[in-house]
């Protein structure tokens, strides 16, 4: 059997490894560009003197409260509110 062939187990655990790495590594650069971009609102908005409204500072949190609360819905409904029996509507939950 060639090294590369598909058959080979050590071939599928080095390609699943591979994807696994890849998103993960996908979901913490997305998760600290989003901590960074808001963290460098906060500090501009507070070192800014044309924007003194206490307001302000509500806008990046109150996007980030958001998602939160919408992975949340999202998580629920996907998991209590749609019965996954059949291998056809895996693709559909996962979409919803």
């Amino acid at each position: 059997m060639p090294e590369d062939d598909y058959r080979n187990p050590g071939v599928i655990a080095d390609n699943v490894g591979d994807n696994v790495g890849d998103i993960a590594g996908m979901g913490s650069d997305l998760f600290g560009s989003f901590a960074e971009s808001t963290c460098a609102c906060l500090v501009i908005q507070s070192t800014s003197a044309a924007i003194v409204s206490a307001n302000a500072f509500y806008y990046p949190l109150t996007i980030s409260a958001a998602g939160i609360l919408v992975g949340i819905v999202t998580s629920f409904v996907s998991t209590n509110c749609y019965t996954v029996d059949d291998a056809i509507k895996v693709e559909w939950s996962l979409k919803l």
